[in-house]
């Protein structure tokens, strides 16, 4: 008995597919699948092994330039933190001779570099208020920090070895390039620094 060509009901297809676009593995557990795996985006397609090596390398550059931009940061608020400092620094102190007879004397600005800044003078800095055009910059730089920092966590979600790994190696090239120093004094008060997960 003929029921007819039901062949044509395999071509049927849900309402807003596209048959165009590539179709992307959703995997919820460790993997290290290379072919149909997208990288956030449904149009950052992997297909081989080829497209897979471009795109852990443009997740280490990524990476690396989320260390940049909190490297950027940190000597954004040195220099205006610097700035506020310098502007606010008495140019002349008073000081006691050993007979009891006061006189002044004068005193060099502050020197450029961090360093020049006495850890007791920061004590008594206090808390200033920014113009806006500062603050608006600084918030910039915040609000695309949480946004790459987010961005990195739904790369390491693809739960993708090749993709994690890159992820670490960026963050790994990035603390090797702007951490090579060290504020004893903060890490001795109790200091902690941030990772990727941080903002």
């Amino acid at each position: 008995m003929n029921h007819g060509d039901h062949s044509e009901h395999g071509g049927h297809s849900m309402p807003g597919m596209d048959h165009d676009m590539p179709a992307c593995s959703m995997n919820m557990l460790w993997n290290n699948q290379i072919a149909d795996t997208c990288v956030v985006f449904q149009s950052w397609h992997i297909s081989g092994p080829m497209t897979m090596a471009l795109s852990c390398i443009a997740v280490i550059a990524i990476s690396f330039g989320y260390s940049t931009l909190l490297h950027s940061i940190k000597t954004f608020d040195r220099r205006i933190a610097l700035s506020l400092y310098q502007t606010s620094a008495p140019n002349r102190r008073e000081s006691v001779h050993p007979n009891g007879v006061r006189r002044e004397s004068s005193i060099p600005p502050a020197q450029s570099g961090y360093s020049a800044v006495e850890g007791g003078a920061l004590a008594k800095a206090g808390v200033t208020r920014l113009s806006l055009s500062t603050r608006l910059t600084r918030a910039a730089l915040y609000a695309i920090s949480v946004g790459l920092s987010f961005w990195l966590m739904l790369v390491a979600m693809t739960y993708n070895t090749y993709l994690f790994m890159s992820i670490i190696v960026g963050a790994f090239l990035g603390h090797v390039m702007y951490e090579a120093e060290i504020d004893v004094g903060s890490v001795l008060a109790g200091g902690n620094s941030k990772g990727l997960a941080c903002h």
